[in-house]
């Protein structure tokens, strides 16, 4: 039976002890992270390999990159929802992911409740454009046309559910015309079709179409947001076309799985946000025209509800279903 003396002495001791446990944060991390990259090498890929890099240098540990492609990012969103949250597995989020919680109903978790969100990495922007032989030269102009030819005109994207399909179809509810999706295994067939004069529309990421843009051999119409791009400063926004609502923006963002203690999440958002502010960083990634993002996890964890939502809305009136 231990003795008064060993009772006090251990209430004395059991908070010196807690004072010199450190942290989640100070203990971590002591091994490699893994970084999911839910996508195929590529241009999410190649900025994960950007923050990946200085991410590491900043926490003394290599980022090891996973690339886990398929169905819109769910794939790899999965395998993050199911790791430890302990700070050795981590996500790039992109935008898509938003649209694959209602696109695929069976999905074993909920992006607005089963990740952590810690931080955005940037903004991507859309362009509207279409093939020279199309005689259209402004948003007007297309919609006039769309409406003079009912399901007579043709607009690409990647695949069912892709984010070029879901703008192309909230560009037809807000403006009431009818074209006819011919989707693709992924953007960049679309595009060279769409090169090609077979399809005559695309709603296209800015660096997949901008090169193509200043060649002659696609016609820029808007670029699908609030604002212009410096690198396409004579296209018009969709907002100055008289279409303010229709804003399709990608981003991309860093996620751990739920549950990963809140001293890591802060650790690894001020890290990020330093990365960000990165003059050189902020150059490169503005020469792909994506714009650098930064802030909060509560900023980025409202971004993510309320595109899900506004997608949910899209899809289900445009009856959206993959195969």
């Amino acid at each position: 039976m231990p003795t008064r003396r060993t009772v006090i002495g251990a209430a004395f001791a059991a908070p010196i002890l807690a004072a010199a446990r450190p942290s989640a944060a100070q203990a971590w991390p002591e091994r490699p992270i893994r970084l999911i990259v839910p996508a195929a090498p590529g241009p999410f890929d190649a900025i994960a390999r950007l923050i990946g890099e200085r991410l590491g240098k900043a926490l003394g540990q290599s980022i090891v990159i996973d690339n886990i492609p398929g169905a819109t990012g769910t794939i790899g969103t999965a395998a993050l929802v199911r790791a430890a949250p302990d700070g050795y597995t981590l996500s790039l989020g992109i935008m898509p992911l938003t649209i694959g919680q209602t696109l695929f109903p069976k999905l074993s978790y909920d992006i607005r409740k089963d990740v952590a969100p810690i931080v955005q990495i940037s903004w991507g922007y859309n362009i509207l454009v279409v093939h020279p032989s199309l005689p259209v030269k402004s948003v007007a102009e297309l919609v006039a046309h769309a409406r003079a030819n009912p399901g007579k005109i043709n607009y690409a994207s990647g695949g069912n559910g892709a984010p070029a399909h879901i703008a192309a179809e909230f560009f037809k509810q807000e403006t009431g015309i009818d074209m006819v999706h011919v989707p693709f295994k992924s953007a960049a067939p679309a595009v060279q079709e769409l090169i090609s004069g077979r399809v005559q529309v695309m709603f296209g990421l800015a660096p997949g179409v901008i090169p193509h843009i200043k060649a002659g051999t696609l016609r820029p119409l808007a670029v699908v947001g609030q604002k212009r791009l410096p690198a396409v400063p004579d296209v018009p926004s969709m907002a100055e076309a008289g279409y303010p609502n229709v804003t399709v923006i990608d981003w991309l963002c860093l996620l751990a799985p739920a549950g990963t203690p809140s001293d890591i999440v802060t650790r690894i958002n001020r890290e990020v946000n330093a990365i960000l502010a990165q003059q050189d960083l902020r150059e490169r990634l503005a020469a792909g025209s994506v714009e650098v993002a930064g802030g909060t996890p509560e900023e980025l964890r409202r971004l993510i509800a309320a595109d899900t939502e506004r997608w949910a809305k899209v899809i289900r009136a445009a009856g959206i279903r993959v195969d």
